[in-house]
């Protein structure tokens, strides 16, 4: 199997509704055994194709004769592939993209679109030029490293006219979003949101401190020839290039865990103390959870509590590579209903939202979520911090986290919810922004006052 018939089955199976593509792709490209640059040429095309579906879409109208819904599901997969090797990869000559992709088609066993795909794919390599700009453009296809493509022939709306629908298709973003955001940011931040989230994500890595440091793993990672350097948070170790991670220096042993740099501090800010009984409301994957015992020194303990028990299984597998005793999956139901009394002495609530503070990583959720769908959210996440304000004893401490960056589901809940805990404080809150310099997201630190009587809802 070749990469591009890899990414294709992975796409194909893929649709706008579905949940993350990663656990099925990730299963495929282990049994796939690809060297380094073919393994990274399927990430590439997998995630890149998922993220620019809605610019491969506008590149594709100016050479079909039809609606693009008319167009088979498969065909239209293997035109999106083309188009993005042809328009926003560099390296392999048009034509060469072009008798691959349409070879493809035979060797998925649809001969039959050979002709449609070779000839749809030849009139839009006519439109590819080697021109770049340095700004918006409605003949300018945004790339990952800031720059605009230059392609003959108007592809998307005019930015001076209509930014929001010019933003929509060559950044490739669902109308509501784009209209949100540009109501909060401005045309340069908005750009820069939109290059950030199509780019592909950089890795970090968290140290083990119970096994080791972070200047022992960097130099672990030097030694095998892996660019790396020291992150902004204590514990962060940021590659700066694409690796397979069960192979890197140091995995099995467990010296380190994979974690966004964002996601670190909320885990530090919650600052849970050995001897402490933790809860981790929203647990899995387990990167938080992990870092919870670790800064505990693996005393006290931690239940970690899901509604998805495949995701405890590896909450459980990585806190046992980890070397992580402390910890206690528990599967609970979605009400919440089953969780443990406590009282906690902390509490780690990473709700779970929107994702536009991760869209890069997770570009399938810029896909999956809807307005309504934010609201609902929004719902449950007061939900959630009922049920954690009930388990939490007095003069405990809560974090309330998310990897959103809409305002609905961070301060203007947070707000609303203390508005009606006189005994609650906000003790501290940060805002990250996507890119500066890593995921986007939220987390507040409330403390509880020492008489605080329970009024919350039942979860």
């Amino acid at each position: 199997m070749t990469p591009r018939e890899l990414a294709y089955e992975v796409l194909s199976r893929w649709t706008e509704g579905s949940g993350p593509v990663a656990p099925d792709f990730d299963e495929r490209l282990v049994a796939a055994n690809f060297t380094g640059s073919e393994r990274a040429l399927a990430l590439e095309l997998v995630y890149g194709v998922i993220r620019r579906r809605a610019t491969l879409d506008a590149l594709l109208v100016p050479h079909v004769n039809r609606p693009l819904e008319k167009i088979e599901a498969g065909a239209r997969t293997l035109l999106h592939l083309g188009l993005y090797q042809l328009f926003l990869l560099s390296g392999a000559p048009p034509y060469a993209i072009v008798n691959e992709t349409a070879e493809l088609a035979k060797r998925i066993g649809r001969p039959q679109w050979t002709g449609f795909v070779n000839g749809i794919l030849r009139s839009a390599s006519r439109a590819v030029t080697d021109d770049y700009v340095a700004a918006p453009a409605s003949n300018a296809v945004p790339l990952a490293d800031g720059r605009f493509r230059v392609v003959l022939g108007r592809v998307f709306s005019d930015p001076a006219l209509d930014l929001g629908a010019h933003f929509a298709a060559a950044y490739s973003f669902p109308q509501w979003l784009v209209e949100r955001w540009r109501r909060r940011f401005s045309n340069a931040e908005l750009a820069r949101l939109g290059t950030w989230f199509n780019a592909p994500p950089k890795l970090s890595l968290r140290v083990n401190s119970l096994r080791s440091t972070r200047a022992a793993l960097l130099e672990s990672l030097a030694s095998s020839g892996i660019s790396a350097k020291a992150g902004d948070h204590p514990d962060a170790v940021r590659l700066e290039q694409s690796a397979r991670v069960p192979d890197l220096p140091g995995f099995r042993e467990g010296l380190f865990t994979v974690q966004d740099e964002s996601a670190m501090w909320a885990a530090s800010l919650l600052a849970p103390r050995p001897g402490e009984h933790v809860l981790d409301l929203c647990a899995a994957p387990g990167g938080k959870t992990t870092h919870l015992a670790t800064l505990m020194q693996n005393q006290g303990r931690v239940t970690a509590a899901d509604v998805e028990a495949d995701r405890l299984k590896r909450v459980d597998e990585t806190c046992r590579r980890l070397g992580l005793p402390i910890v206690e999956t528990r599967l609970v139901r979605r009400d919440s209903s089953d969780l443990a009394e406590g009282p906690f002495d902390a509490i780690l609530l990473d709700v779970p939202c929107s994702n536009t503070g991760v869209l890069g990583k997770r570009p399938e959720a810029r896909w999956r979520v809807t307005a309504q769908d934010l609201a609902e959210l929004v719902e449950l996440q007061r939900r959630l911090l009922d049920a954690a304000f009930a388990r939490l004893r007095p003069r405990g401490r809560l974090v309330y986290s998310t990897c959103s960056i809409e305002p609905e589901e961070n301060r203007d809940l947070l707000a609303a919810f203390l508005a009606e805990r006189p005994g609650l404080t906000l003790v501290e809150e940060r805002s990250h922004v996507p890119g500066l310099p890593a995921d986007g997201g939220y987390q507040a630190l409330l403390s509880r006052s020492a008489a605080t009587s329970n009024h919350a809802s039942s979860p």
